[in-house]
């Protein structure tokens, strides 16, 4: 299967190369969510839902809360979390059962041999809304495009109240398998899964189950209080999309936190997989809660406008736009309040007060915990020169490369990079508003040494420039 991470700016297919993926797909705190119901419209949030109910009723079993936080050392979790109730069974009760798309709405493929590593905190408060552990039902798992179930948690009650037992299954319509400790009541613990999506048969996959475990390495799967490595996988299908909660009237009473899931897909064995799965989950410390996109700059209205876009916004506070005359020393000029929202998000800010000759520009984006990382730098200069195609840097190192043109007429245009053997390896269109041009591109990460060619064309016009990727 080929298949390429979403964050990508393009997604491109090239012939005989396997791509390896690895994505954070979920890191959900409820911090700055509205305490009450989990499915209410988010105001001030960007006006979308964040998580969205299975039924169409509005039953408000699930409550985001901030009276008690759940906390466990040297695990990162919010200020409010989210308390899920067992709805009763007397036949007028619906379940939200809410689900949360995978950031930039991502979907992983069922076909191919995947892991799945997921986190989080959970704390039972008692014996009430918990079914022994013969007739408890899911309270969390992961949901394919199809509406099946993997991966599925289970909290039930080992001795009539006395003992809380901690469980996980690979198909949710049954007893789930669970470890043989016994836990506390009202107490938090920190919960790791794990999931292999292994090809070949029905009844290939792999799951293992860590209470408590030490976050400072992937953990080993002896070292798992459950494992599960045979058994029906549930036949689930289409691709895995989203995290779901449960309120089965057998599913548990209970409050969760800082739930993360990531995975790894296309690499040459299981343990690849699950490596690159859990460097992309980091349970340790926080990811930077941007990924940039593109940043451009160009002249419009006797100013200089900035654009950029960014992936996996997590937590983000503000977007501080940095403005240097020589590349090196940076100083704030502006900032744009985050929108916060999931998915693909677009940004722009104009500098209404440039000086004459050339300018650089960055992003800071600063998230709520005042931690913040920067964008690539972008050049723009006043003084425009005929249109002239230029490409920076060159020879390129990392995987960015910029292109600047000093006048450029408004219109559609197509950025394309060709290989020595003329195989188009990148291409996209771009609606320009007229004058001077500035862009970051993010290369293909298939990309190999060697020297490749951008071309610029559209509106009868078309430049060329090459450059070598060392």
């Amino acid at each position: 299967m080929k298949k390429f991470l979403l964050s990508f700016l393009v997604l491109i297919s090239i012939s005989h190369v396997y791509a390896q993926t690895s994505q954070l797909l979920i890191n959900e705190n409820f911090t700055g969510y509205i305490n009450g119901n989990l499915n209410t419209y988010l105001t001030g949030q960007g006006g979308t839902y964040r998580w969205t109910a299975s039924s169409f009723f509005s039953s408000d079993w699930a409550q985001v809360a901030n009276s008690s936080p759940l906390t466990y050392s040297g695990y990162t979790s919010g200020t409010q979390y989210v308390n899920l109730t067992a709805r009763d069974d007397d036949g007028f009760e619906f379940p939200d059962d809410p689900t949360k798309n995978f950031t930039g709405n991502t979907s992983v493929s069922t076909s191919a041999a995947t892991t799945f590593y997921m986190s989080f905190v959970v704390r039972v408060p008692s014996t009430s809304g918990v079914q022994s552990t013969n007739n408890a039902r899911p309270t969390v798992a992961l949901r394919t495009s199809a509406g099946d179930n993997l991966a599925n948690f289970y909290i039930g009650d080992a001795n009539s109240g006395s003992n809380l037992k901690f469980g996980i299954f690979k198909d949710g319509g049954s007893d789930g398998s669970y470890a043989s400790a016994n836990y506390s009541f009202n107490s938090t613990y920190l919960i790791v899964m794990r999931y292999d999506i292994v090809t070949g048969g029905s009844s290939n996959d792999k799951m293992y189950l860590w209470v408590n475990p030490s976050v400072t390495s992937e953990p080993a799967t002896a070292s798992a209080n459950v494992s599960l490595t045979s058994g029906s996988d549930g036949g689930f299908s289409g691709t895995v999309k989203q995290l779901q909660l449960f309120q089965d009237e057998n599913s548990a009473t209970s409050s969760f936190d800082a739930f993360k899931v990531a995975y790894g897909s296309g690499f040459s064995n299981v343990a690849a997989n699950s490596a690159a799965a859990w460097n992309a989950l980091s349970p340790v410390g926080v990811p930077l809660p941007v990924k940039f996109g593109d940043i451009k700059g160009y002249t419009k209205d006797k100013g200089i406008q900035i654009d950029w876009t960014v992936y996996s916004e997590f937590n983000v506070a503000q977007y501080i736009i940095e403005r240097s005359i020589d590349g090196v020393s940076f100083n704030a000029a502006g900032s744009v309040a985050a929108k916060n929202e999931d998915g693909t998000l677009y940004y722009n800010w104009f500098d209404t007060a440039p000086v004459d000759g050339t300018l650089y520009y960055r992003i800071k984006n600063v998230d709520i915990d005042n931690r913040w990382s920067y964008s690539s730098i972008v050049k723009v200069s006043l003084l425009e020169s005929a249109a002239k195609l230029s490409v920076y840097p060159n020879p390129v190192t990392g995987n960015h490369i910029s292109w600047q043109m000093g006048s450029l007429q408004k219109g559609m245009y197509n950025v394309e990079i060709y290989n020595t053997a003329g195989q188009q390896v990148y291409g996209k269109q771009i609606s320009h508003t007229g004058g001077m041009i500035n862009e970051t591109l993010e290369l293909p990460a298939a990309l190999q040494r060697g020297i490749y060619t951008i071309q610029i064309k559209g509106n009868a016009f078309r430049q060329s420039r090459s450059f070598l990727v060392q």
